[in-house]
């Protein structure tokens, strides 16, 4: 780093002072990421932000926060889990990060063609700077397309300054996460600041508290390992569905306690962890189904043995730090551990979601078809008696058979379907998915439509100019086709005279609803959504 601090102010300074104050108190990874590139953006005039990370599994790097008009569309094409990411060699990022020196660049040569391609956006200028702590290299931030002139060597300084801080700050808080994670308290990032006052709970005597206890576990795993052979592809199976289930488990705030074996156990608290719980076992096995179809594809022995139990109990526990010295792990103990894993390792032979009384009755407005309670013996192994409990099988929710259409549409259409859509098809009972208003605030926004689309029943694609140039609106009609369950469920609403083909090639053989040309068209939306048969 050149120590050419004259070219600094005094204000400067004082916006290093107050970023580094900022930076410290924020342990959530991803509020972190999105502060850095705020200030970021602040300090050097810059609309454009990214922060790109080293994927620590492969050599490559990954979009992990970004900001401009595409910032969604790059995390989700080229983010942690997406398909493509940015190759070390032969971009600038990677240039940086190899070399650890910055880059200021007025007339961009060479840029990484992905985003920009993608985009349509051209990359006119850029500071790049390494992210470093010690010997460990971190990634990039880089900053695009200053609105007032050139970037300047002040830039790229004032740029290294903050990109020190910054490093230590994303370090910390992944070690934080980290900790988290080991010590039985693995959540959202948006949960961070809960966690870690539950960790400090480590250290307390334990204590009591009502909440749902979530046990899930693969059925056939053992089978399926002995027919595969290859522990590379069973590593990578086994890694796919505790994703899954992890990541239903924190799309619903809940904490994963435990990894175990091919499943896990998971923790849900507050007034509505019953729901909650619930609502994941459900989102469990639609991705599980998804995920099982997919590996099918992948082999040629069929995978019908393969199957998902879900077992939930919500009842008191004893919460509170177990082990001794520097190993303890946060854990919950008590009658509903025991039962709710007992629940999962019954839930088999066309039985999946198994809970107690409790569960059934804090989640009974959004469940529309269970069996009847049946009498469950809970007993210890080598004990004659035990204790009776009842038991549900859950079999269908409110959210299964309920009409639910999530909206595809670029924002500067957002107005006229506030008005055209969102009230007409309120009134009529439908009940739709909108980002504007439906996204959390602080929420993976990425993580977010995937949850929303695998929820809905149906998918309006509003067809405009400004949605055929959105990448956005083509990558959401991609993720729904995927997703199979949208099958003849995704519909072309007209606006203006773009073609439904304009926006996404999948559209173009379908029959679309021309809204302006059409004086019933509220109507025949509602009469088309209300049928769950699509036929």
């Amino acid at each position: 780093m050149t120590e050419n601090l004259d070219l600094l102010t005094r204000d400067d300074f004082q916006a290093l002072a107050q970023s580094s104050r900022a930076l410290t108190k924020e342990l959530s990874l991803e509020i972190l990421l999105n502060t850095i590139l705020d200030t970021a953006g602040k300090l050097t005039n810059s609309p454009e932000t990214s922060i790109i990370l080293r994927n620590e599994r492969q050599p490559t790097l990954y979009f992990a926060a970004a900001t401009g008009e595409e910032a969604e569309w790059v995390l989700s094409s080229f983010g942690l889990h997406s398909d493509q990411q940015v190759p070390i060699d032969g971009s600038k990022a990677g240039e940086v990060y190899k070399s650890g020196i910055s880059m200021v660049e007025n007339i961009v040569k060479d840029h990484f063609g992905g985003v920009d391609d993608e985009t349509n956006k051209i990359t006119k200028s850029m500071v790049c700077v390494p992210l470093v702590v010690g010997d460990s290299r971190l990634g990039v931030m880089q900053v695009l397309n200053k609105i007032d002139g050139d970037y300047s060597e002040r830039d790229r300084i004032i740029l290294e300054y903050f990109a020190d801080q910054a490093s230590v700050a994303i370090r910390n808080a992944r070690l934080v996460e980290s900790l988290l994670a080991h010590s039985g308290l693995y959540g959202s990032s948006r949960q961070t600041d809960k966690l870690i006052a539950r960790m400090n709970e480590l250290e307390q005597e334990a204590h009591s508290e009502t909440l749902s206890v979530l046990f899930a576990d693969m059925r056939g795993f053992t089978q399926l390992c002995q027919s595969l052979l290859d522990p590379g592809i069973v590593q990578e199976r086994l890694s796919e569905f505790i994703t899954i289930l992890s990541h239903a488990v924190l799309d619903h705030d809940g904490i994963v306690n435990k990894v175990l074996g091919d499943g896990v156990m998971a923790l849900f608290q507050g007034k509505d962890c019953s729901e909650r719980a619930v609502k994941c076992s459900f989102y469990m096995v639609r991705e599980f189904e998804l995920m099982k179809g997919r590996w099918n594809e992948e082999s040629n022995q069929q995978l019908d043995f393969l199957d998902l139990g879900v077992g939930i109990v919500t009842d008191q526990v004893i919460l509170g730090g177990i082990g001794s010295g520097d190993m303890r792990d946060y854990t919950a103990i008590g009658t509903a551990v025991n039962l709710s894993a007992a629940f999962e390792s019954n839930a088999r032979n066309g039985k999946r979601i198994l809970c107690d009384q409790v569960t059934y009755r804090n989640a009974k407005d959004i469940i529309v078809a269970a069996d009847d309670a049946v009498d469950f013996l809970l007993q210890k192994p080598g004990q004659d008696v035990g204790v009776k409990y009842k038991c549900y099988n859950i079999r269908e929710l409110d959210s299964d058979k309920s009409v639910s259409v999530f909206l595809s549409h670029s924002h500067e259409d957002s107005h006229f379907i506030e008005k055209k859509l969102l009230e007409p098809l309120k009134k009529r009972g439908i009940r739709t998915w909108y980002s504007t208003a439906d996204i959390p605030k602080g929420a993976l926004w990425t993580a977010e439509i995937r949850k929303a689309i695998s929820e809905s029943n149906w998918m309006a694609v509003i067809v405009s100019r400004n949605s055929a140039q959105s990448k956005w609106v083509r990558r959401e009609i991609d993720l729904g086709v995927a997703s199979g369950h949208l099958d003849n469920r995704i519909i072309p609403i007209i606006i203006d005279d773009t073609s439904p083909g304009d926006v996404n090639d999948y559209l173009a053989a379908m029959q679309a609803i021309d809204l302006p040309s059409s004086p019933d068209a509220e109507k025949i939306l509602a009469d088309r959504f209300s049928k769950l048969d699509p036929t």
